[in-house]
C-alpha cells in the first residue's frame, strides 16, 4: 500500500489539517498567555509543522509492523521507541529553532517552561496520527476483501449460471438420442431427417454457448429448430402458436431459457395425451419488463411421467441468479391448460 497522503494526492488535505492545528495552537498562544502575534505563529508554524514532516515519517514504522496478535509485544516496543525519538527530536528541534528566532526575554523563558507539556503534546501527536494510520489500513484492507470477495461471488454466480445453462443441451440431447435410436427401425427416413435438424440445432447452440443474454427474436430462432426436431418424432400432433409484439422482438433474455419450458410443455402434453398438442408462445412489452408465456394444454387426470424435474426448476435458478430477484417465474393451472409466465427485467441487477 502507498503512503495514503503522499502517493494518493492526498497531502493538501494533510497540510490544511496541521494548518489547523496551527491556528488554534497560535490562538492559545496569543489569547491565554498574551504573547503577540507574530510570536505565537512563529511558536506555532515551528512545532506543528516539523511534527507534520515527522508524521508523514510514522507511516513507514505502521506499513513495515502491522497489526499482528503474536507481535504485539514487539510492536509495543517499536512504537515507543519511535514515539520517544521522534518526540525528543521534535521538542529539542523546535526549541533550538524558536530560540534563535525569539528575542523576547519573557517568552525565552516561557519556552524552557514549556518543554513538558510539549512533550505531551507531541505524544499525542504521534499517537493520533498512528490511530489514523491504522484507520486507513483497516478500511484499506477492508475495501479489497469486500473487492476479493464480490469477484469471488460474481466467479461463483458466473459458474452456476454456466452449469445450469449445460445441464439444457445433455437434457435434450439424450431424449433426442433416444428417440432416433426408436426412429432407426421404424422409420430410417425420419430418422436420418432428425440427425439433420439435431446437427443444425447444435451448431446453432454452440455458436450461442459464450453469450449469456440473447434476444427475443434469436431466441426463438432456436425454439424453432427445437421443435422441427420434435415435430420429426410426432409429427402434426405437436403445434405451435406464436404471438410476439414488434416492440418486445429485441428484448433481452437469458439464452435457451425457453427451451426447457417447451420440453416441459411437450412432456406433459403429447406424452400424456393422445389429442394434438397446441404450445402458445406470447412476448410483449410491459414496461421495462419483457412478459413472456407459454401454455399448453393438459390432463390433470393423467399419469405424471417421471423425470429428473431439470426443466421448471432450472429455469427458476437462472432467473434468480441473473437478475438477483425471486419470484420471476409463475405457473399458472385452469380449464386444463397450463401456463408457465416469465417476467423478465430489462435491467440487471448487481
Amino acid at each position: 500500500m502507498n503512503h495514503p497522503f503522499i502517493q494518493n494526492n492526498n497531502i493538501y488535505k494533510y497540510l490544511i489539517a496541521w494548518l489547523l492545528i496551527s491556528g488554534i495552537y497560535a490562538l492559545a498562544l496569543h489569547f491565554f498567555y498574551d504573547f503577540e502575534w507574530v510570536i505565537a505563529i512563529e511558536d506555532s508554524l515551528v512545532f506543528n509543522l516539523l511534527f507534520s514532516l515527522f508524521g508523514l515519517s510514522y507511516w513507514f514504522n505502521i506499513r513495515y509492523s502491522p497489526l499482528d496478535k503474536s507481535q504485539v509485544f514487539n510492536i509495543a516496543i517499536s512504537h515507543i521507541v519511535v514515539g520517544i525519538l521522534s518526540v525528543s527530536l521534535g521538542v529539542f528541534l523546535s526549541r533550538t529553532a524558536l530560540m534563535r528566532l525569539a528575542t523576547d526575554e519573557e517568552y525565552l523563558q516561557y519556552l524552557e517552561d514549556s518543554l513538558v507539556w510539549r512533550s505531551g503534546l507531541g505524544v499525542m501527536y504521534y499517537a493520533v496520527t498512528i490511530l489514523i494510520y491504522y484507520l486507513i489500513i483497516y478500511y484499506d484492507d477492508l475495501a479489497n476483501k469486500n473487492k476479493q470477495r464480490a469477484q469471488l461471488e460474481t466467479m461463483l454466480k458466473s459458474s452456476e449460471l454456466e452449469m445450469l445453462k449445460y445441464q439444457i443441451n445433455p437434457h435434450f440431447i439424450f431424449n433426442s438420442l433416444n428417440s432416433i435410436s426408436s426412429l432407426t427401425i421404424i422409420s430410417p427416413e425420419r430418422a436420418r431427417e432428425m440427425i439433420v435438424k439435431l446437427s443444425d440445432f447444435l451448431r446453432y447452440s454452440l455458436g450461442k454457448e459464450n453469450d449469456q443474454m440473447t434476444t427475443v427474436k434469436e431466441e426463438l430462432d432456436n425454439i424453432l429448430l427445437y421443435l422441427d426436431i420434435e415435430k420429426v418424432r410426432f409429427g402434426d400432433r405437436l403445434k405451435v402458436e406464436t404471438q410476439i409484439e414488434k416492440e418486445a422482438q429485441h428484448f433481452q433474455l437469458p439464452n435457451l431459457i425457453l427451451q426447457p419450458l417447451f420440453e416441459n410443455a411437450i412432456k406433459h402434453g403429447i406424452y400424456e395425451s393422445l389429442d394434438d398438442v397446441t404450445i402458445q408462445l406470447e412476448a410483449k412489452k410491459d414496461g421495462d419488463v419483457l412478459r413472456l408465456k407459454v401454455t399448453n394444454h393438459y390432463d390433470p387426470n393423467a399419469v405424471t411421467k417421471k423425470g429428473k424435474g431439470i426443466g421448471l426448476k432450472n429455469v427458476r435458478e437462472r432467473l434468480e441468479l441473473i437478475y438477483s430477484t425471486p419470484q420471476l417465474l409463475h405457473i399458472e393451472k385452469s380449464d386444463n391448460l397450463f401456463t408457465v409466465q416469465l417476467d423478465i427485467p430489462q435491467s440487471i441487477s448487481e
